[in-house]
């Protein structure tokens, strides 16, 4: 399966201020609420982590519908391939579900 590796290229603070000023954000993986949990802790004290409240994927915010696109300015249901975070590395995903920010969608496909 391919697979392809983010890593936010935006000032964290202005992630963490349009978090803020959204008030949640939604995860690719399961549609799920994601919270801010502001600055991680170790093994990487800089990056935000934010997660999910039902899957309990985590990220810098490059794994919610919101911050793809604010990070990458393109729908994470474009991507081809599998992806996760660069910095928390949950398992591997395939964006699925309805996008909020540009309202395209794509269901998982059955196993």
């Amino acid at each position: 399966m391919p697979v392809r590796e983010h890593v936010a290229h935006v000032p964290y603070a202005e992630l963490l201020r349009r978090f803020g000023e959204d008030g949640g954000w939604t995860c690719i993986a399961c549609g799920g609420r994601v919270v801010s949990r502001q600055f991680g802790h170790q093994p990487h004290p800089r990056p935000p982590l934010f997660e999910c409240e039902d899957c309990g994927r985590r990220s810098d915010g490059c794994q919610t519908f919101e911050g793809h696109h604010l990070i990458y300015q393109y729908c994470p249901l474009e991507e081809a391939h599998s992806m996760r975070c660069g910095y928390w590395r949950p398992e591997w995903r395939r964006a699925q579900g309805m996008c909020p920010v540009c309202e395209s969608g794509r269901r998982e496909a059955a196993a």
